[in-house]
């Protein structure tokens, strides 16, 4: 793996220096995440070599239980936050790949600031101050500190440092954008758009928006999920950043099939089933999709701007489905059973304006009713004075 290999508990690590060898070893477990991590970090350390920056106490800092670190002057055993970054990381191996991943390019940035500064030095204002000038918006801003405030936690309890100055840094508040769902005319018109595309693409769009089932779920839906005499989907994994992994909520749910979801299968059949594997593949590659980004960017975004319609993310499919049904009248229970809700207060809390929408309409056709049979005899002679 280029000069990266597990050792014992540990990973270690071989590059050159000044014409040396040296095999450090991070202790760290040798998990696929802390592999990459180490992949990573022997590339700064070529760099910083290359370019003649790499000193002592880069070395001390990188690979602090090291001979070379325990014999270094005090100044250089001094735990700097990548060191702890690195511990905090092996902490988080539990996550989902998908999470690691996005922790480990939101420390890169802190690493790139802060990363060799002793953990003891690093102050509120000084990560105040980063934060507060990127230009980041709120949710944004939010994510980034997440693996900020784990680092100088995870000193905190090991006794290196009296307290995290993070607690300090307050989170911006973050208004939750509302579904931006598609009407039924809409649908229509993105479906017959993607004609232009592989049938394949058509397929996956039509079966996202008439099952519900979150992009994940459906990119890492088998054959041998779909129960035909039942009419039924089993969604038990999804699937980001090529891992497959438990769903969202942790639960395993059967989502039933409407004749348009029934359809999409029916036509996608011939292109994957005889690979008894993933129901839909990427067309360019023959492969399944490792994540929903190959959708989004180079068919579902080009079709919106193409129809003139605003922009929107794939998700919406899933919301497009459950307000489709709402307003024509589904049990607001069974729908949520569907998306795979708990209970009815998610429901409820995202979708309150179709739902309160469905219920006018079925009182207004009520009233019409009514009044279509009241006006059928009109009265003679009424006049208003």
């Amino acid at each position: 793996m280029g000069g990266i290999k597990p050792h014992g508990k540990g990973i270690q690590v071989t590059f050159y220096w000044n014409g040396d060898r040296f095999r450090p070893t991070l202790k760290i477990s040798p998990t696929p995440a802390n592999i990459k991590y180490a992949t990573r970090l022997k590339g700064e350390i070529e760099r910083a070599i290359s370019l003649g920056n790499y000193t002592l106490d880069n070395y001390a800092a990188h690979f602090p239980t090291s001979r070379i670190a325990r014999a270094a002057p005090e100044k250089q055993q001094r735990q700097t936050f990548r060191q702890i970054a690195v511990l905090w990381m092996a902490a988080s191996s539990h996550l989902a790949n998908g999470t690691r991943i996005k922790y480990q390019q939101a420390l890169d940035f802190w690493l790139n600031r802060i990363g060799d500064e002793p953990i003891e030095n690093i102050q509120y204002s000084t990560i105040a101050a980063l934060a507060n000038s990127q230009g980041w918006g709120a949710k944004n801003r939010n994510n980034m500190l997440i693996p900020l405030r784990g680092v100088l936690e995870t000193a905190f309890l090991d006794g290196v440092i009296d307290s995290s100055p993070a607690d300090r840094i307050k989170n911006a508040k973050v208004q939750k954008e509302p579904p931006d769902p598609l009407t039924a005319e809409e649908v229509d018109a993105v479906l017959n758009h993607m004609q232009k595309y592989d049938p394949q693409i058509v397929n996956v769009i039509e079966f996202a928006f008439f099952t519900g089932m979150r992009p994940s779920e459906i990119i890492a839906l088998r054959w041998g999920d779909i129960d035909y005499i039942r009419r039924l989907a089993r969604v038990q994994r999804a699937r980001t950043f090529g891992m497959e992994h438990a769903t969202k909520t942790f639960t395993v749910r059967d989502v039933e099939l409407n004749s348009r979801a029934q359809s999409a299968l029916a036509r996608q059949k011939q292109h994957t089933f005889l690979k008894d594997g993933y129901v839909f593949e990427n067309p360019v590659t023959g492969e399944a999709y490792s994540e929903e980004r190959p959708l989004r960017r180079a068919y579902w975004n080009p079709t919106l701007k193409a129809l003139g319609m605003r922009e929107r993310n794939f998700y919406q499919t899933r919301h497009t489905y459950a307000t489709l049904n709402l307003m024509a009248g589904a049990n607001p229970m069974w729908v949520a059973t569907q998306l795979g809700h708990a209970n009815m207060q998610m429901l409820l809390k995202v979708y309150a304006k179709w739902i309160d929408g469905a219920d006018k309409s079925n009182e207004r056709g009520k009233i019409d009713e009514m009044f279509s049979i009241a006006t059928k005899t009109p009265l003679k002679g009424a006049s208003i004075k």
